[in-house]
């Protein structure tokens, strides 16, 4: 018996680490509480359903049933504006593809092995969009929520759920679905989907799947989308059937007689070759890889059997499970046979999402994304800009004043109208730039990112000021890196524009830069890109990989700690003489290693604070803090060039040649604060920092 058990927890174990489906282990989680030591999920949820009444009749004549029984469905779409806010036309695909293969009219029914045919089920189930929704306002069965932070969906914790920001409709009147970006897990596996088994919390009961595996059009369009499968597998959890390999050879099984039990799920197409992993069977008979349960690919997939109708069939008849849901009166109350005009809902976004900034005189285009009827008017409003109105479904406005402007749109139909409205919606900037060239950034200022654009995806990866770790002071910006990261994910940071054009001297980028691998085989890259044209166009200067980017020592996790752990570069920004409006990017590409560190950016001449030695005798200053005046003096015998005082955003307050090793400073016109002293010579450059402190 104690060898019996390992084996069902083995087998469910390895089947929470590869699954494409994640329903086994999101309900295991549901119910471990509940749990005694030799009791699994599936016998816990099993003992439930015999205590309220749950009939499976496999005698049941299946023919003898008279009418469908209809199911409505509402979808809500968790998005960001991206891929993953699919269409209605793929939606409608996947109603198609369901029904097909619930009501066995799916094309490829006659790839169902001869050995199979006889129990191949129709379920005589016909799924329906609402046309009522909770509220008794017409819809489409489809809703649509913009979180960026919810379309990631973490299945593992129960807080941070697509569920909780698109809240389920009436459980025992609509299968709710929710569709999102991608299905978070710490499993090595991809999760497709997953359901809920009857009888769980109402709050949370439907099924969670991702964007392109729904149907087979728009974004799950490609050959290794699974024919929209995903979804029918999900709904047979839905509708109480388990996996056939649910506790492999041995044990109950997934509860059903004619689904011949299977040590593992099944991946490919194996059913050219009649696999048979399990010969404790009695008759013992080959796998069933072909049925909607298992995990062979979706072109593979074609039946269910009478068995598992049966079961189905239990709960479909039971008031505590889904009864309600196909009940007559539920039909009426959703509205799923009509076909009412339902209100638009007003919705919009930019045509190019990382597009949200532009320069006055360029072009912003945007998309109408409105949803839930067909629209016979449409109005855009456009403060700002040019023309300020449109009915165009997609419009393009030019934007000739610098500022921050609002963007509205109403839609209508005969059943009424909705409006969208976005204050602060688009950036316009000035052709030239604010910020002069000398310009500098340490990070140090509570305003010091205020003009940047930091990248940063929903797990946490990307670009943000760092409040611990810096090289001239305590503060630097990071792209966030670890092992969890996405491989290959490019972040971005971009920074505010500086106008370089009257800067009459050599024009280059300085930049500290902090970076170790996890591991020795692997290093993320950094690359530099500028842009005249506010983000428009970029052009790459200059990348760091390997050993032109390493650091520190291999370490996982690690920081910098010294200043001898940073290293210096320097770009010439030549080409970028006359412009007006420079703007710089910074952008990390993961390999899942360690966090890359940027601080002390100069744009000019020399670098910001560089308290290196180029001469044998460095410079001293004295006294250092300084109140109204300080000495600036060495030994050496070089004594031409150039000295300067620069404050920490580039500007240069204090200029003199050098004609003597000692020279006295006034310094009662600088205010107090944190400068950067720079002697200048034969392209060397010594520098240190000048606290005024009067």
């Amino acid at each position: 018996m104690n060898k019996l058990i390992y084996t069902i927890i083995s087998t469910l174990i390895s089947t929470f680490v590869i699954a494409q489906c994640g329903t086994d282990e999101y309900n295991y989680r549901l119910v471990k509480d509940k749990l005694s030591e030799r009791l699994t999920y599936v016998d816990y949820l099993e003992q439930t359903y015999s205590l309220n009444g749950v009939k499976f009749d496999e005698s049941l004549d299946i023919k003898s049933k008279k009418a469908s029984r209809v199911i409505p469905v509402v979808f809500h779409v968790i998005h960001a504006y991206g891929d993953e806010n699919i269409s209605k036309a793929q939606i409608e695909d996947q109603m198609r593809v369901i029904n097909e293969d619930f009501q066995r009219k799916n094309s490829d029914a006659s790839n169902t092995r001869d050995f199979f045919k006889s129990r191949a089920a129709n379920f005589d189930i016909e799924f329906k969009l609402a046309r009522i929704a909770p509220d008794g306002s017409y819809t489409e069965g489809i809703t649509r929520t913009y979180d960026p932070i919810n379309m990631i969906e973490d299945y593992e914790d129960q807080d941070n759920e697509a569920k909780s920001v698109a809240l389920a409709w009436d459980r025992n009147r609509y299968l709710n679905i929710w569709v999102v970006k991608e299905i978070k897990s710490s499993g090595t596996g991809t999760i497709l989907g997953y359901a809920q088994f009857p009888g769980q919390r109402a709050s949370t009961d439907g099924i969670v799947m991702i964007h392109d595996r729904v149907g087979t059009i728009g974004t799950a369009s490609s050959s290794s989308s699974g024919k929209g499968r995903t979804l029918t597998h999900e709904i047979g959890h839905w509708l109480g059937l388990y996996h056939p390999f649910q506790g492999g050879c041995f044990g109950g099984g997934d509860r059903v007689d004619d689904t011949p039990p299977v040590l593992e799920a099944s991946y490919g197409c194996t059913s050219g070759q009649n696999p048979n992993t399990c010969n404790s069977d009695f008759p013992d008979e080959i796998d069933m890889v072909e049925n909607y349960m298992d995990y062979a690919n979706g072109s593979c997939m074609n039946a269910f059997t009478n068995g598992q109708l049966a079961r189905v069939n239990g709960f479909l008849a039971s008031t505590n499970y889904r009864a309600r849901n196909i009940a007559a009166s539920n039909i009426t109350a959703t509205g799923v046979n009509t076909n009412p005009v339902s209100i638009p809902k007003a919705d919009f976004w930019y045509d190019n999402p990382d597009k949200k900034v532009i320069c006055a005189g360029q072009i912003m285009k945007y998309k109408d994304f409105s949803y839930n009827g067909d629209i016979t008017q449409r109005t855009w409003k456009f403060e700002g800009g040019t023309p300020a109105t449109s009915t165009a479904v997609n419009p393009e406005i030019v934007y000739n004043t610098p500022g921050v402007y609002k963007v509205e749109l109403d839609v209508a139909n005969s059943a009424g109208g909705t409006t969208a409205s976005r204050i602060l919606f688009v950036t316009v900037l000035p052709n030239v730039a604010e910020s002069k060239a000398p310009f500098g950034q340490d990070f140090e200022s509570s305003t010091s990112v205020s003009g940047w654009q930091f990248e940063k995806d929903l797990s946490g990866n990307g670009w943000s000021k760092s409040s611990s770790i810096g090289y001239s002071g305590s503060n630097s910006i990071q792209a966030y890196v670890d092992e969890n990261t996405p491989q290959s994910l490019r972040m971005k940071a971009i920074s505010e524009a500086v106008d370089v054009s009257e800067y009459e001297v050599p024009l280059n980028l300085h930049f500290k830069y902090a970076y170790a691998r996890r591991i020795s085989s692997a290093s993320e890259i950094l690359l530099v890109l500028g842009s005249v044209d506010c983000g428009q166009s970029w052009a790459t200067l200059k990348a760091y990989n390997s050993a032109n980017l390493v650091t520190g020592p291999v370490s996982p996790n690690w920081v910098p700690q010294s200043k001898s752990d940073w290293g210096r570069a320097s770009i010439s920004l030549s080409k970028y003489k006359d412009a007006t409006n420079l703007f710089l990017r910074f952008d990390v590409i993961s390999q899942q290693g360690n966090s890359v560190f940027i601080d002390d950016i100069n744009i000019g001449e020399f670098a910001l604070s560089t308290p290196h030695l180029d001469y044998e005798i460095p410079w001293k200053i004295f006294p250092n803090p300084a109140k109204n005046n300080f000495i600036v003096e060495t030994k050496s015998k070089v004594i031409s060039g150039n000295l300067y005082i620069v404050d920490l955003t580039g500007r240069i307050l204090f200029e003199k040649k050098i004609n003597s090793d000692q020279i006295t400073i006034n310094s009662s016109g600088i205010p107090n604060g944190l400068y950067i002293l720079s002697v200048v010579n034969d392209n060397k450059v010594w520098s240190s920092k000048l606290i005024i402190n009067k």
